[in-house]
Protein backbone atom coordinates (compact mmCIF):
# COMPACT_ATOMS: atom_id res chain seq x y z
CA UNK A 1 0.00 0.00 0.00
CA UNK A 2 1.68 3.49 -0.76
CA UNK A 3 1.56 5.49 1.99
CA UNK A 4 3.09 9.04 3.27
CA UNK A 5 4.92 8.76 6.88
CA UNK A 6 7.32 10.10 8.68
CA UNK A 7 10.84 9.13 7.51
CA UNK A 8 11.44 5.59 9.00
CA UNK A 9 14.54 3.60 9.52
CA UNK A 10 13.45 0.78 7.57
CA UNK A 11 12.96 2.50 3.95
CA UNK A 12 16.52 4.31 4.51
CA UNK A 13 18.24 1.81 2.05
CA UNK A 14 15.75 2.56 -0.19
CA UNK A 15 16.32 6.03 0.13
CA UNK A 16 19.81 6.08 -0.82
CA UNK A 17 19.24 4.23 -3.40
CA UNK A 18 17.08 7.33 -4.98
CA UNK A 19 19.59 9.75 -3.96
CA UNK A 20 22.02 7.92 -5.76
CA UNK A 21 19.29 7.58 -9.18
CA UNK A 22 19.21 11.65 -8.73
CA UNK A 23 22.83 12.05 -9.05
CA UNK A 24 23.17 9.55 -11.54
CA UNK A 25 20.93 11.34 -13.87
CA UNK A 26 21.72 14.81 -12.39
CA UNK A 27 18.70 15.86 -10.89
CA UNK A 28 18.36 19.03 -9.69
CA UNK A 29 15.30 19.78 -8.95
CA UNK A 30 15.11 18.75 -5.63
CA UNK A 31 17.59 17.88 -3.55
CA UNK A 32 17.55 13.77 -1.90
CA UNK A 33 20.06 14.24 1.15
CA UNK A 34 23.29 12.05 1.01
CA UNK A 35 22.09 9.73 3.71
CA UNK A 36 25.25 7.92 3.85
CA UNK A 37 27.45 10.86 4.80
CA UNK A 38 25.34 11.82 7.22
CA UNK A 39 22.36 11.02 10.32
CA UNK A 40 19.26 12.31 8.51
CA UNK A 41 17.15 11.38 11.16
CA UNK A 42 19.17 14.02 12.88
CA UNK A 43 18.34 16.84 10.39
CA UNK A 44 14.67 16.44 10.23
CA UNK A 45 14.24 16.18 14.14
CA UNK A 46 15.86 19.33 14.23
CA UNK A 47 13.76 20.99 11.36
CA UNK A 48 10.81 19.29 13.50
CA UNK A 49 11.61 21.31 16.77
CA UNK A 50 13.09 24.03 15.06
CA UNK A 51 17.06 23.55 16.93
CA UNK A 52 20.20 24.30 15.54
CA UNK A 53 19.09 24.91 12.26
CA UNK A 54 21.17 27.29 10.09
CA UNK A 55 20.04 31.04 9.31
CA UNK A 56 17.88 31.57 7.15
CA UNK A 57 16.75 28.02 7.69
CA UNK A 58 13.00 27.70 8.68
CA UNK A 59 11.15 25.13 11.04
CA UNK A 60 10.17 21.93 8.72
CA UNK A 61 8.24 18.64 8.78
CA UNK A 62 9.53 15.70 6.28
CA UNK A 63 7.61 12.58 5.28
CA UNK A 64 8.02 9.88 3.18
CA UNK A 65 5.87 8.43 -0.09
CA UNK A 66 6.36 4.70 0.47
CA UNK A 67 5.09 1.45 -0.84
CA UNK A 68 4.85 -0.70 2.77
CA UNK A 69 4.51 -3.80 1.34
CA UNK A 70 7.49 -3.76 -0.49
CA UNK A 71 9.89 -1.19 2.25
CA UNK A 72 10.03 1.03 -1.28
CA UNK A 73 10.93 4.80 -1.02
CA UNK A 74 9.75 6.38 -3.26
CA UNK A 75 9.46 10.46 -2.84
CA UNK A 76 9.80 12.99 -0.03
CA UNK A 77 7.96 16.16 0.67
CA UNK A 78 8.50 18.64 3.05
CA UNK A 79 6.15 20.73 4.64
CA UNK A 80 7.85 24.60 5.69
CA UNK A 81 6.28 26.12 9.21
CA UNK A 82 6.53 29.20 7.82
CA UNK A 83 7.66 31.56 5.07
CA UNK A 84 11.02 34.03 5.04
CA UNK A 85 11.35 36.44 2.53
CA UNK A 86 13.24 34.57 0.42
CA UNK A 87 11.01 31.39 0.80
CA UNK A 88 8.46 33.58 -0.66
CA UNK A 89 9.94 34.08 -3.74
CA UNK A 90 11.35 30.74 -4.22
CA UNK A 91 10.64 27.38 -2.51
CA UNK A 92 7.11 28.14 -0.32
CA UNK A 93 5.87 26.04 1.76
CA UNK A 94 6.28 22.16 0.50
CA UNK A 95 9.23 21.29 -1.29
CA UNK A 96 9.06 17.52 -3.04
CA UNK A 97 10.70 15.20 -5.05
CA UNK A 98 9.75 11.81 -6.60
CA UNK A 99 12.56 9.02 -6.92
CA UNK A 100 13.71 9.04 -10.82
CA UNK A 101 12.72 5.77 -11.74
CA UNK A 102 9.26 6.62 -10.66
CA UNK A 103 8.35 10.07 -11.98
CA UNK A 104 5.66 10.25 -14.69
CA UNK A 105 3.21 7.93 -12.85
CA UNK A 106 0.76 10.25 -10.92
CA UNK A 107 2.98 9.68 -7.47
CA UNK A 108 3.46 13.98 -7.00
CA UNK A 109 -0.37 14.47 -7.21
CA UNK A 110 -0.54 11.82 -4.90
CA UNK A 111 2.29 12.74 -2.67
CA UNK A 112 0.78 16.57 -2.47
CA UNK A 113 -2.85 15.63 -1.91
CA UNK A 114 -1.54 13.72 1.49
CA UNK A 115 0.55 16.14 2.32
CA UNK A 116 -1.64 18.58 2.03
CA UNK A 117 -3.96 17.01 5.03
CA UNK A 118 -0.54 16.98 6.47
CA UNK A 119 -0.04 20.98 6.55
CA UNK A 120 -4.02 21.04 8.40
CA UNK A 121 -2.64 18.96 10.77
CA UNK A 122 0.31 21.51 11.33
CA UNK A 123 -2.10 24.63 11.24
CA UNK A 124 -1.25 26.12 8.08
CA UNK A 125 -4.06 27.03 6.64
CA UNK A 126 -2.89 29.05 3.34
CA UNK A 127 0.03 27.30 0.95
CA UNK A 128 2.57 28.47 -1.29
CA UNK A 129 4.35 26.14 -3.30
CA UNK A 130 6.67 27.19 -6.60
CA UNK A 131 8.99 25.41 -9.26
CA UNK A 132 10.89 26.45 -12.23
CA UNK A 133 9.04 27.69 -15.25
CA UNK A 134 9.89 25.14 -17.28
CA UNK A 135 8.94 22.48 -15.13
CA UNK A 136 5.72 21.44 -16.46
CA UNK A 137 5.19 17.95 -14.36
CA UNK A 138 5.56 19.94 -11.25
CA UNK A 139 2.94 22.33 -12.87
CA UNK A 140 0.78 19.94 -13.26
CA UNK A 141 1.23 18.16 -10.15
CA UNK A 142 0.01 21.53 -8.45
CA UNK A 143 -2.77 22.01 -10.42
CA UNK A 144 -3.90 18.62 -9.91
CA UNK A 145 -4.59 19.51 -6.55
CA UNK A 146 -6.45 22.62 -6.85
CA UNK A 147 -3.21 25.20 -6.83
CA UNK A 148 -4.08 28.71 -8.64
CA UNK A 149 -1.00 30.26 -10.29
CA UNK A 150 -0.78 33.76 -8.62
CA UNK A 151 2.15 34.55 -10.72
CA UNK A 152 5.66 34.37 -12.41
CA UNK A 153 8.57 35.86 -10.80
CA UNK A 154 12.26 36.23 -11.59
CA UNK A 155 14.81 34.77 -9.02
CA UNK A 156 19.05 34.93 -9.82
CA UNK A 157 19.47 30.87 -8.66
CA UNK A 158 23.45 30.30 -8.02
CA UNK A 159 23.86 33.30 -10.44
CA UNK A 160 21.48 31.78 -12.56
CA UNK A 161 17.94 34.27 -13.82
CA UNK A 162 15.26 31.61 -13.29
CA UNK A 163 11.53 32.02 -14.21
CA UNK A 164 9.18 31.02 -10.93
CA UNK A 165 5.69 29.85 -11.11
CA UNK A 166 4.16 30.90 -7.76
CA UNK A 167 1.10 28.92 -6.95
CA UNK A 168 -1.34 29.36 -3.69
CA UNK A 169 -3.96 27.26 -2.47
CA UNK A 170 -6.21 27.97 0.83
CA UNK A 171 -6.44 24.52 3.02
Amino acid sequence: MIVLIEPYEKYLKSYIEAYEEYQNNLVTTYAFDDAKSYDIFEKYHNYRNEINLKPGRVGSHYFWLVDDESDYFIGEITIRHQLNDALLQYGGHIGYGIRYSEWNKGYGSLMLSYALEKAKEIGLSKILITCDDENIGSAKVMENNGFILQDKVVNIINSKEIITRRYWKDL
